[in-house]
């Protein structure tokens, strides 16, 4: 117990003068400790979200105006991209400039779908100075685009650190029920340092997937078998006779059916962006940490909360000093004194 509470203090120790070092030789402060690493994951029940998703909800227009902007983003894509040729990319986003709905991109990015690479990159560079909203559509595209040139592009335009809805959009990912789009969540989240989700990245390293069919998923059967002379057949010849046996087979054994099954599936790229940014934030390897989540789960409150509770206590500016207070004179003022050697000088 001496021991483990000796590391447990000297982590603290390296935070605090990791943070005092950087204040001693200027350095410009990081981003703020976000909160979701500063609070234990909870033992029983869902792991809070680090940001709420509802800021990824357009509020310039209402949810039924997307059906709207399908019919207006293929008359606009015909009509600007059909017939051109040799459009460079710069001409390609600023033909986007009106687009600034957040609404209306996700009808857009599907009305591009087989369009040169031009095109679709002058799209990209359009939602990089869309702000937050464009941000968080760019993580989107990076997140759950087919072509893996046009997710890397897409990635490549989303700001680090990543801006909170960006930090909703992975882990929305990281939530999904398809194991590739958690995949790509994962892999985007140490792309752009989202430190933020790491609790959910503990979680979506594995998943259990329960199969159940209408048959048997497969069956097993152990055993022997023993080969027997059922009967006879009498066969008559000439001036002969005989006898030709029938063979039965005896089988004894085992018969297993396997009608339902547990299916874990191991997230590699998850599991890889996990060990990354824990290590590289924590200042050890976590990679003995392996697989399981219980380890995990021990490790994140007892030692990465702690460590980054002392982080944020030490980023927080010390508080101004009090005013400081006039002490009364110990001489007369001039005035009193003046009168006082007027008085004596009378008598």
């Amino acid at each position: 117990m001496a021991i483990l509470w000796n590391m447990h203090v000297t982590r603290i120790a390296i935070a605090v003068a990791w943070v005092l070092a950087a204040a001693l030789h200027g350095a410009p402060p990081t981003q703020s400790i976000p909160a979701s690493l500063t609070r234990p994951i909870p033992s029983t029940g869902g792991i809070p979200f680090a940001v709420d998703p509802s800021i990824l909800a357009p509020k310039d227009r209402a949810a039924s105006s997307a059906q709207s902007y399908e019919r207006s983003a293929e008359d606009f894509v015909r009509a600007k991209f059909g017939g051109r040729r040799g459009t460079s990319r710069a001409e390609c986003s600023a033909l986007f400039g009106p687009w600034t709905d957040p609404a209306s991109w996700n009808a857009l990015w599907g009305a591009l779908e087989g369009q040169k690479d031009e095109v679709l990159l002058g799209f990209l560079d359009h939602l990089a100075g869309q702000g937050g909203l464009g941000q968080a559509r760019l993580a989107w595209i990076a997140i759950r685009a087919d072509e893996p040139a046009i997710r890397h592009e897409a990635s490549r335009r989303i700001l680090r650190p990543a801006c909170d809805e960006v930090v909703a959009t992975i882990e929305l990912g990281l939530r999904d029920d398809r194991h590739l789009v958690v995949n790509q969540a994962g892999l985007l989240a140490g792309k752009v340092d989202a430190f933020a989700v790491i609790p959910a990245l503990i979680f979506a390293q594995v998943s259990a997937d329960e199969k159940k069919t209408d048959g048997d998923l497969a069956w097993i059967a152990i055993g022997t078998t023993t080969n027997y002379i059922a009967n006879v057949v009498p066969v008559v010849g000439d001036r002969a006779g005989a006898f030709q046996p029938v063979l039965g087979t005896l089988r004894t054994g085992v018969l297993m059916r396997v009608q339902d099954a547990m299916v874990y599936t191991y997230r590699t790229d998850v599991h890889h962006s996990l060990l990354a940014m824990t290590t590289r934030d924590f200042g050890q390897s976590t990679a003995d940490l392996g697989w399981d989540m219980k380890s995990w789960w021990t490790w994140f409150n007892n030692e990465y909360v702690p460590f980054k509770q002392a982080q944020a206590a030490a980023m927080t500016p010390a508080p101004p000093p009090p005013p400081a207070q006039s002490t009364p004179p110990t001489q007369s003022p001039p005035a009193e004194r003046s009168a006082a050697t007027a008085a004596a000088s009378a008598k």
